[in-house]
C-alpha cells in the first residue's frame, strides 16, 4: 500500500502542476521505458516485451520550447532509485568517437538557446563492482533537430555554415557524490546512415578535449525505434523531417548487438519533459581491456548501396553543399 501524498500548502498553481508530476513519476504512475540499468538480459527483454515496444504511449504530447520547459521538479526526479545495482554489473563497450568531436564546455545547459524537444539527461557512472564513480567528467555532443552538429569539425558534420563558430549540445559536467551527471538539453535530429544517438565521453583528472585523451569510456547512447517513429510523426519541429532513414538493427555502431539495451536511454515522459537516463559500468582499472561495440554496415558501405553519396531505398538525397553520408561511427 503507498503512503499517501501530502501536497505542501505553500504552492502555486504552477509550482503545484509541476509537484504532481513529480509525485507521479515517483509513484510509477507516468508512462516509462524500461529502467534497466545494469540488469540482466532477460529481465531486459522482459521488461521490453511489456512497456518499450511502442515507445511512450498514453502519455502528455512531447512539448517544444527547449530546455526552458524543463521544471525544476523534472530535474530533482532520481530516475535510478527503481534501478538496482544487485548482480553483476557489466562493461559499457567502447564505440568510436567520430569525426563530429571537438571542444566541449563545463556546463549543463547545453542547448545554447536551440528549440526542440526538452530532455533533462541523467548519466550514472558505476565501476565493475556496481560502485558509483563520483568527481568524474561526463562528456556528450549531439546534433540539433535538423541532424546537424556544431563547431569546427569535418564539414560533413555540420548542416550551416553558421554552426562552424558555436557549440550547441556540447558540454561537460563532473558526477556527483552517486556518479550522476546532469544534462538539459533537446532531443537529436537524424541523418543519413545513423539511428539517433547521443555522443559520451567518461574522462577522469582535467578534461582534455583532445579526441586521443586518455577516457575510461568512449562510447554512444541512442533511443528506441519505437520511440524514435513517435517522435518524429508528431513532435514539432521534428516531423517535418520524416522518419529517420535508419533503424537499431542496421546501425553502423550498435546494430550486431545482440542486446541493444545497455546502449538504449531509459525514458520517462513527464509532462511532455523527456526524463532520459542511463547507468554505464566503466573499468575498474585503466589498464584493462575495453570491450567494442559491434556495429552493422549498410548495403554497399556508408550511405547505402552505392557507397558514399549512393541513395537509399526511401531516403533523401545528400543534403544540399554537404558532403556524403558519414563514415562508420559519426
Amino acid at each position: 500500500m503507498r503512503t499517501p501524498l501530502i501536497e505542501p500548502q505553500s504552492l502555486t498553481s504552477a509550482s503545484r502542476r509541476s509537484w504532481l508530476q513529480q509525485s507521479a513519476a515517483m509513484l510509477g504512475l507516468l508512462p516509462v521505458l524500461p529502467l534497466l540499468g545494469c540488469s540482466t538480459s532477460a529481465e531486459t527483454a522482459a521488461a521490453a516485451a511489456t512497456t518499450g515496444a511502442t515507445g511512450v504511449t498514453g502519455a502528455s504530447p512531447w512539448l517544444s520550447g527547449g530546455t526552458k520547459a524543463i521544471a525544476a521538479a523534472v530535474r530533482g526526479l532520481n530516475p535510478f532509485t527503481a534501478v538496482g545495482l544487485a548482480g553483476s554489473c557489466r562493461l559499457t563497450c567502447e564505440a568510436t568517437i567520430g569525426p563530429c568531436h571537438t571542444l566541449s564546455p563545463e556546463r549543463s545547459d547545453v542547448s545554447d538557446g536551440w528549440d526542440g524537444l526538452p530532455v533533462h539527461m541523467q548519466i550514472r557512472v558505476v565501476n565493475e563492482r556496481c560502485e558509483p564513480v563520483p568527481d568524474t567528467i561526463v562528456e556528450i555532443w549531439h546534433t540539433n533537430h535538423t541532424g546537424g552538429y556544431s563547431g569546427q569539425i569535418q564539414r560533413m558534420c555540420n548542416n550551416s555554415q553558421a554552426d562552424l563558430d558555436k557549440q550547441f549540445f556540447r558540454g561537460y559536467q563532473r558526477t556527483d557524490k552517486d556518479g550522476i551527471a546532469r544534462f538539459d538539453s533537446c532531443y537529436p535530429g537524424w541523418y543519413r546512415g545513423r539511428a539517433v544517438h547521443v555522443h559520451f565521453r567518461i574522462l577522469q583528472g582535467s578534461y582534455d578535449p583532445a579526441d586521443r585523451a586518455a577516457s575510461w569510456l568512449t562510447s554512444q547512447l541512442l533511443f528506441s525505434d519505437a520511440l524514435n517513429a513517435q517522435i518524429f510523426t508528431q513532435a514539432q519541429f521534428y516531423k517535418d523531417k520524416g522518419q529517420p532513414d535508419t533503424q537499431l538493427a542496421v546501425d553502423n555502431v550498435v546494430g550486431q548487438e545482440p542486446d541493444k539495451s545497455p546502449y538504449l536511454f531509459d525514458v520517462q515522459n513527464v509532462g511532455g519533459v523527456m526524463l532520459a537516463s542511463k547507468t554505464v559500468v566503466v573499468r575498474n582499472n585503466l589498464q584493462d581491456k575495453l570491450c567494442q561495440v559491434k556495429g552493422s554496415m549498410p548495403p554497399g558501405g556508408p550511405g547505402g548501396p552505392g557507397g558514399p553519396g549512393g541513395p537509399r531505398p526511401g531516403g533523401r538525397p545528400p543534403r544540399p553543399g554537404m558532403m556524403p553520408p558519414p563514415p562508420p561511427g559519426v
